[in-house]
C-alpha cells in the first residue's frame, strides 16, 4: 500500500512537471505554420511575435518569425515595390536568424536561410559559403542538394552535377534532386530533358514547383514553360539563368532598387557579418566561415 501511494505522488509529480513544461511552451507556432502554408503572412507574423516576446530564447520561434519576416520583405519589393519596408523587414529578419545562431551556433537552419536572403539579394559569393557553413554543422544530402543549386546558379554545370550526385547516392530526397536535374537540363538546352522531369514534378512532387528560392508562386504551374517563365522573371532566379531564358525567348527579371537601398543592404550584410564574427570567434572548432578568407602570404 505504501509503495502503491509513492507511485501515486510519483506520477502525480510527473504529471504537473508536464503540464509545466507545456504552460511553458510556445503557443502560436502551428498555428502560425498553417497560416504560412496558405501565405497568410500577417497573421503568421502575429502569433510568432507574440510567441517570440513570451519564450525570447525559443530557438524554433526565432526561425520561423525570420522566414516570415524574409517573405515579408520578398512581398514588400516584389509586389509593391516598397523599398523602405523591404528593408525594415529584411532586418528584422536578419535579426532573428543571427539570433538563432547565438542561441545555437551549432544549428545549421540560420546559414541556411541566411544564403537563401544572400541569393535573392544577387550575393552569390555569401549564399555560397552560407550553405558551406550549413553543410559544415549538419553534412548530409539536404545540404549537398543547396549546394548543386548555388553552383548552377554560379554557372558551374559540372559542380552543380557532382553535388546532386552525392546528393541522390547518400539517399537524398528524390524530389528535390529531380528538381535540381530540370535546373541542369534546361541550362544545358536540354529543354525536353527538363520538360520530362518538370512532369515528373507535376506529377509526384508538386510542392517543389509551387516555390522559388523559398516564395510561393501566385499560382501552380501546370507546364515547364509556365515554371520557367515564373523564373525568368523573378530577379531571385532569372538572373541566374539568363542564357536559358533567352532560349525560351523569355524575359529576365532583374531588380530595380535605388542607391540608397544598396547601400543600407551592404549596411546590414556588414553588420550580420560582424555580429556573426562575434559569436563564432568563440567557437573556433566549428570551422565556420563568416567571410572570404585572406590568402596565406
Amino acid at each position: 500500500m505504501l509503495r502503491q501511494n509513492t507511485i501515486v505522488k510519483e506520477l502525480a509529480g510527473a504529471l504537473a512537471a508536464s503540464l509545466s513544461l507545456l504552460a511553458c511552451a510556445p503557443t502560436g507556432i502551428e498555428e502560425a505554420r498553417s497560416a504560412l502554408r496558405t501565405n497568410d503572412l500577417p497573421t503568421a507574423r502575429r502569433l510568432l511575435e507574440k510567441d517570440r516576446d513570451d519564450f525570447p530564447d525559443n530557438l524554433e520561434v526565432r526561425l520561423a518569425l525570420g522566414e516570415v519576416y524574409y517573405r515579408t520583405a520578398r512581398d514588400a519589393l516584389d509586389w509593391d515595390g516598397d523599398e523602405g519596408r523591404y528593408l525594415a523587414y529584411l532586418e528584422q529578419s536578419v535579426d532573428e536568424f543571427v539570433e538563432a545562431v547565438r542561441l545555437d551556433p551549432k544549428q545549421p537552419d540560420a546559414h541556411f536561410y541566411l544564403a537563401v536572403m544572400d541569393v535573392y539579394r544577387g550575393d552569390l559569393e555569401s549564399a555560397l559559403r552560407g550553405f558551406q557553413n550549413a553543410r559544415r554543422l549538419r553534412p548530409g544530402p539536404i545540404a549537398d542538394t543547396n549546394l548543386a543549386e548555388i553552383y548552377l546558379y554560379r554557372g558551374d554545370l559540372e559542380e552543380a552535377r557532382r553535388w546532386n550526385k552525392s546528393a541522390y547516392l547518400s539517399g537524398g530526397d528524390i524530389g528535390t534532386v529531380t528538381f535540381n536535374q530540370m535546373l541542369i537540363r534546361w541550362s544545358e538546352g536540354d529543354l525536353d530533358g527538363a520538360r520530362r522531369r518538370f512532369e515528373e514534378l507535376r506529377r509526384r512532387h508538386p510542392e517543389l514547383i509551387r516555390t522559388i528560392n523559398a516564395a510561393p508562386l501566385p499560382t501552380m504551374p501546370r507546364s515547364f514553360e509556365e515554371f520557367a517563365g515564373y523564373c525568368c522573371e523573378s530577379h531571385a532566379c532569372g538572373p541566374y539563368l539568363e542564357h536559358a531564358c533567352q532560349g525560351l525567348g523569355l524575359e529576365v527579371g532583374r531588380r530595380e532598387v535605388s542607391e540608397e537601398t544598396l547601400l543600407k543592404e551592404l549596411r546590414l550584410e556588414m553588420e550580420k557579418r560582424r555580429r556573426l564574427r562575434e559569436i563564432y570567434r568563440q567557437r573556433k572548432e566549428l570551422d565556420i566561415e563568416v567571410e572570404e578568407q585572406e590568402p596565406a602570404p
